[in-house]
């Protein structure tokens, strides 16, 4: 017998069972984790945005002394005390997520954006009379079947700054570039390796060349303040992905750099001929004007004849190690730059 109804809920459904104590926000069922402001920031905008939020799950049950609903909050908690607290005016969305709205209370946003936000529909599955033990055994199972978050994912649940926005919106720009070029598949673009890969540049565009396993840390450290500017950052990365296509205009699916490791190597090199990379090389910075877009495209098809080479031992020594640093596929900080140096000097040589 089936034990939920899956209805929509408007924001001012759940405010007036609030106020009319119909709606319990008990933490029983739940994780006892507190929100921090930029969560609660970051969940709002999306709101304010009328992009979709995961659904709630209530039971609800008939008080037999008064005849009546009460309706108990068993998953869900966490964003609807958020969101309960947003239109009592109990906090502002920032204005790194929303440059329009951001700094104002609810009482102080403008009219249609307010019911907006009270219209705002819920996605909710409603459990009618369940037990506590059924309870536990529906999210038993919906636990059984859920995946397991991969480190990017666990990354973009738990931070919401500007620069955690910043990958996600360069990255989701770039889906069509990814899927076209075989670089990321669009299953694992579903899995955000393409938010992983974009943090990762962005990090070698503020900070250098750094390793893979850097990019937590990243996260961590500009969760509340970002000190670069995001607008000249899009613009650069716009930049150098518009030179890498105009270089090699067929694409790259059957490249050797349609591979990550590759791709980035590729990328951080046009970066550095165009802007110059933070601790690189100073004397090759931004020479990218002293070649035409066709030599530097001549020379870097030289890499392809590297890895189809008959005997890598008849190599020149920095083919050989350029080789053998591709082959490894290595992420850490000195392999990085030296296959990024590599490139640059190939792309400069007389």
């Amino acid at each position: 017998m089936k034990s939920f109804d899956s209805r929509t809920y408007s924001v001012n459904d759940y405010r007036e069972w609030h106020s009319s104590d119909q709606l319990v926000l008990s933490p029983r069922f739940q994780r006892r984790s507190v929100w921090s402001d930029n969560a609660k920031s970051y969940l709002m905008d999306t709101i304010v945005r009328g992009k979709p939020i995961p659904k709630v799950f209530i039971r609800q049950m008939i008080d037999p002394s008064s005849g009546r609903s009460i309706r108990e909050v068993v998953d869900g908690q966490q964003r609807l005390r958020t969101i309960l607290a947003f239109v009592s005016d109990g906090f502002v969305i920032r204005k790194t997520h929303n440059s329009e709205h951001g700094g104002q209370y609810f009482s102080q946003l403008p009219d249609d954006v307010r019911v907006q936000i009270l219209s705002y529909e819920i996605s909710t599955d409603l459990l009618i009379n369940v037990s506590d033990e059924e309870v536990l055994d529906i999210f038993a199972r919906l636990n059984s079947h859920a995946v397991v978050l991969n480190q990017q994912e666990k990354l973009n649940a738990a931070h919401f700054g500007p620069y955690k926005r910043l990958a996600d919106d360069l990255a989701h720009s770039y889906f069509k570039y990814w899927t076209k070029n075989g670089i990321i598949t669009e299953a694992k673009v579903m899995r955000m390796e393409d938010v992983a890969l974009t943090a990762d540049l962005l990090i070698a565009m503020c900070d250098g060349i750094q390793s893979k396993k850097a990019i937590a840390s990243y996260y961590r450290r500009y969760e509340e303040v970002f000190p670069f500017d995001v607008e000249t950052l899009q613009k650069q990365f716009d930049a150098t992905m518009a030179y890498m296509t105009h270089v090699f205009p067929e694409g790259f699916k059957e490249s050797e750099f349609r591979r990550v490791h590759l791709h980035y190597t590729l990328f951080t090199a046009v970066f550095h001929l165009a802007y110059g990379l933070p601790e690189g090389d100073e004397e090759s910075a931004g020479k990218i004007s002293t070649v035409t877009p066709e030599k530097i495209r001549a020379r870097w098809d030289h890499v392809e004849s590297i890895f189809d080479a008959a005997d890598p031992a008849d190599l020149p020594a920095a083919d050989r190690q350029f080789l053998t640093d591709s082959r490894r596929a290595t992420t850490d900080t000195a392999v990085r730059a030296r296959r990024t140096k590599y490139l640059v000097d190939l792309a400069l040589a007389e």
